[in-house]
């Protein structure tokens, strides 16, 4: 009894000494983000309707659907919710049952007698309940737990970093067809000012060496369309895969990347952000992991304590009930080190020096995480200021080739600046699809900071 009393107290202690986790220090989140209401600020789960493309909705559910990565990735979740399950049972005591059956035989002849043979035969029944550590199964689960839920936001971590990278293909091939249009015509724009300068060549009015420079204009377009669609391959092979498919098999209808609206930005983001990206999420889980081992490391300096019982029911075969004996033990212990050369101090300081650096990780993930919302809402609000600004840039190019065109054709120009005019408007053209498709991706990597509408599971 003294024994047992002693080992209801330090599971007592064990239970209510546990280790505070650490707290995230106040100035980690930005005061802006502080005490504010979230609104709509945060992307809704399926937060690729925001660009108003059928098509890319689409797609994505295909990705959803038959990803391999992501195939794997609920395996593996699968796999840590067994996990999960067999910890939530090692909490309680472990039963047992144990049949057996023996028989034996014996001759003998004695002197004087005849032969005698003789055997038994008997079966045994064991029904046994142990309960071993039992100081170390709650910060057992808590670890187990940690380790689910760090599974849970990986796994949303996952699926939205793939489902940002399908979007972002979707929009590439996009780009690679605008750029090829915009290849088209300006290889039509070189061979009409081609035919001019052959004109002035041949009536004397302009060098021979302006004709070849002007083929070199036309050649270098020819070749950007070629150029264009192995990159158009390549760009639909990358998507291909990602919906598990062939690039021969596979292929998206959209042609431009005008059709596709740019999501508005809501105002108003919180500290919320914790519980909504994966990573920080995962960074906590890690933490309290961290917290349990410190936990184990503590208990190891208390005794191992350890409650068993049996029951046993031994029978003849020949009649199970009426010749049954039947036995019940019952045993308790209480084990502790002495000596271990320090071994545990360092264990416990080693634990605590982990927890120490998960800390630190964590901390590290959540101030990246907020710098991470700050950049993408600059960007695009940068890349929507220079969007109006690029398409004047366009319509003042367009007008400032004419001009040199007509100029040159008058003989009035000379040739190098109808070179620099032809030049600017290809490269006007050109920052309008980046900036474009610039503007697409950041809205992207605004809704992957902000954890892609997924939140944590309370």
């Amino acid at each position: 009894m003294p024994w047992l009393a002693g080992s209801a107290l330090c599971a007592w202690l064990a239970g209510c000494a546990g280790t505070p986790l650490p707290e995230l220090p106040a100035d980690d989140v930005p005061e802006a983000w502080r005490g504010t209401d979230a609104g709509d600020a945060w992307p809704a789960a399926d937060w690729w309707h925001g660009f108003a493309s059928d098509e890319l909705a689409v797609v994505l559910d295909r990705v959803k659907a038959s990803n391999l990565e992501l195939a794997n990735t609920e395996r593996s979740l699968r796999a840590a919710e067994l996990a999960l399950t067999d910890a939530g049972l090692d909490r309680y005591p472990s039963p047992s049952l144990d049949a057996g059956a023996s028989g034996s035989y014996a001759g003998s002849r004695p002197r004087d007698g005849d032969f005698r043979d003789g055997g038994s035969d008997a079966v045994d029944l064991t029904l046994g309940v142990d309960y071993a550590d039992l100081l170390d199964r709650r910060p057992r689960f808590a670890a187990a737990t940690a380790r689910y839920g760090s599974s849970l936001a990986q796994a949303a971590d996952t699926r939205l970093r793939i489902l940002a990278a399908a979007a972002a293909s979707y929009f590439r091939i996009l780009l690679i067809r605008d750029r090829a249009a915009a290849a088209r015509l300006n290889l039509d724009n070189a061979e009409a000012i081609g035919r001019i300068v052959n004109a002035r060549v041949d009536a004397g009015t302009a060098l021979a060496s302006e004709g070849l420079r002007q083929r070199i204009v036309v050649r270098r377009q020819a070749n950007a369309l070629r150029t264009f669609e192995l990159d158009l391959l390549k760009a639909r092979a990358s998507l291909a895969l990602m919906v598990g498919d062939s690039v021969w098999d596979f292929d998206v209808e959209g042609k431009t990347l005008a059709d596709l609206a740019v999501p508005p930005v809501a105002p108003g983001l919180t500290s919320e952000l914790l519980l909504r990206r994966p990573d920080i999420v995962q960074a906590e889980a890690a933490l309290r992991e961290a917290r349990a081992d410190v936990d184990l490391a503590r208990l190891a300096f208390l005794p191992r304590i350890s409650l068993t019982g049996s029951g046993v029911l031994r029978s003849t075969l020949a009649n199970l009930a009426a010749d049954g004996a039947v036995g019940v033990g019952a045993a308790s212990g209480i084990a502790l080190g002495l000596f271990d050369l320090g071994r545990r101090q360092r264990g416990l300081e080693a634990s605590r020096l982990r927890l120490e650096s998960l800390l630190a990780d964590y901390r590290r993930t959540v101030v990246g995480a907020f710098n991470d919302v700050e950049v993408a809402l600059a960007d695009i609000d940068l890349l929507g200021a220079l969007s109006e600004v690029l398409a004047e840039d366009v319509t003042l190019a367009q007008e400032s080739r004419r001009i040199t065109e007509a100029r040159y054709r008058e003989g009035v120009q000379e040739f190098e600046a109808l070179l620099g005019a032809q030049d600017a408007l290809y490269a006007a053209r050109n920052a309008v699809l980046d900036n474009k498709l610039a503007t697409l991706l950041a809205a992207v990597d605004l809704y992957t900071a902000l954890g892609g509408g997924w939140r944590r599971a309370d």
